[in-house]
């Protein structure tokens, strides 16, 4: 492997460490913005019921989670493939935290679908 080989491999890795932190970065701020618009409702006292605001601030929370999550996997994974590189190794990839994201996401979106039509129905 020549040194321009292994520069752009470590840079390849590097892009795609920073496009992972940047999606725990928009899943962080979304659940926080989820979250401080239903404690603006609440105290506003234009919720419709507590539970729906509790929902929110429960479904923000979670995102804000995801994301954390997501930013340490993208770390963990940038330090297993460079070792990799440098080692000039394979490296077996693993779809278990994708899946685990990928469900996670999949999973809060249909509980923010019940909540808002929930909201709309109230």
């Amino acid at each position: 492997m020549t040194d321009d080989t292994r520069f752009r491999d470590h840079a390849a890795n590097e892009r795609t460490m920073l496009s992972w932190i940047r999606t725990g970065i928009a899943l962080m701020a979304v659940g926080f913005a989820i979250a401080r618009f239903a404690l603006f409702l609440r105290d506003a006292e234009h919720a419709v019921a507590t539970t729906q605001v509790a929902g929110s601030v429960a479904l923000g929370g979670v995102l804000v989670a995801l994301g954390l999550a997501t930013n340490l996997w993208a770390t963990v994974r940038y330090r297993a493939i460079r070792r990799a590189i440098e080692a000039r190794a394979a490296i077996d990839p693993s779809p278990v935290a994708l899946y685990v994201l990928g469900i996670g996401s999949a999973l809060v979106a249909a509980a923010m679908a019940v909540v808002l039509a929930r909201a709309l129905a109230g």
